[in-house]
């Protein structure tokens, strides 16, 4: 894949401009999160690094006319790591991963990285906050699938889905440093939002095989027909003896199909279709709507779990959505 076709992005952010090798180590350690730095030569060094840091979504460019040598500590944010010109050898764990015009590498959070960089060298790099691709993915899927949420480091810079990933990548970028005003933020929010989505069916992770599965909905008809009676009877209590006489398949293979299908349980699709219900009330409160009411009215009995699992699923606590739609300040 060629590289990103643009000069000096985000150039309306910049973090340090510099010929002192200090400075630019300082700039690494301090701005970026570095906790080694290391330039492979000393003189005749330009160095520079912009960063844009947005609600979910950072980007950023650096580059630089020598080798360096830097490491950062296990991290709680998902990074792609790309090349535009020059090349890097990435260390996670015991794995090895080549970072060049063929290859972009993804730092999954939780795994600490070492980049050998050589010769001059420039990037453009994308990070993501962790809880918002989670729930990004819970979103398309329907509920939060169990197991842990890790990307195949290495990345493969020709496949069409990364292309069209870095096609919006391009495309923000340009906007966010035109010279005439500044994107609404309604806009840039939802720039944010096809980013996420195509950053997942773009790289390989764990949950690949479920959004295949999602976008094809080639699943077995019991489990629609599951889907379909929870989402009707999302105001009452729904037990697996109703599920499996409405579908007329026992409960074990219920079960086993909305794992093998969905990575999710029939319980914890009833309970983001709950939550997504609570969004909807609280988004569009009147003069009697309140947390509570609207908690018990969609199932939720322990106000307790029922905001800890709204902030999961959603990014805010429930009073937060109530006073921004209702013009008033959380509670």
């Amino acid at each position: 894949m060629a590289s990103p076709a643009l000069s000096d992005p985000l150039q309306r952010y910049p973090v340090f401009r510099t010929t002192d090798p200090d400075e630019f180590r300082n700039a690494l350690l301090t701005r970026f999160g570095a906790i080694r730095a290391d330039v492979k030569h000393r003189s005749s060094l330009r160095a520079m690094g912009n960063l844009v840091q947005l609600q979910d979504l950072g980007l950023v460019y650096g580059a630089c006319n020598f080798g360096a040598l830097v490491d950062y500590p296990e991290g709680d944010r998902f990074r792609l790591l790309t090349a535009m010109t020059g090349k890097c050898e990435a260390t996670i764990g015991r794995n090895k991963v080549t970072i060049d015009g063929r290859q972009s590498c993804i730092i999954s959070p939780g795994q600490s990285t070492g980049l050998a960089v050589e010769g001059s060298h420039d990037w453009l790099n994308i990070r993501i906050n962790s809880c918002a691709l989670e729930r990004k993915l819970a979103c398309l899927l329907g509920a939060r699938p169990n197991g842990r949420f890790e990307f195949e480091a290495a990345v493969d810079r020709n496949h069409p889905q990364l292309q069209n990933l870095w096609r919006l990548v391009r495309f923000f970028a340009e906007q966010l440093d035109a010279a005439c005003d500044p994107l609404p933020t309604a806009v840039l929010y939802e720039l944010e939002e096809a980013i996420l989505v195509a950053f997942l069916y773009a790289n390989p992770h764990t949950f690949s095989h479920l959004l295949d599965r999602k976008a094809r909905d080639t699943v077995p008809s019991h489990v629609r027909l599951a889907e379909q009676y929870i989402e009707a009877h999302w105001d009452r209590a729904i037990g697996i003896e109703s599920l499996v006489e409405e579908t007329g398949v026992g409960a074990r293979a219920i079960f086993r199909s909305f794992r093998k299908t969905r990575g999710y349980s029939p319980m914890a699709f009833a309970r983001m279709v709950r939550l997504k219900e609570a969004r909807k009330q609280l988004s569009a409160p009147n003069a009697e709507t309140s947390v509570t009411k609207v908690a018990f009215a969609c199932g939720f009995g322990n106000l307790g779990h029922f905001a800890r699992d709204y902030r999961k699923a959603f990014g805010e606590r429930p009073s937060e959505t109530l006073a921004r739609t209702a013009g008033t300040s959380p509670r």
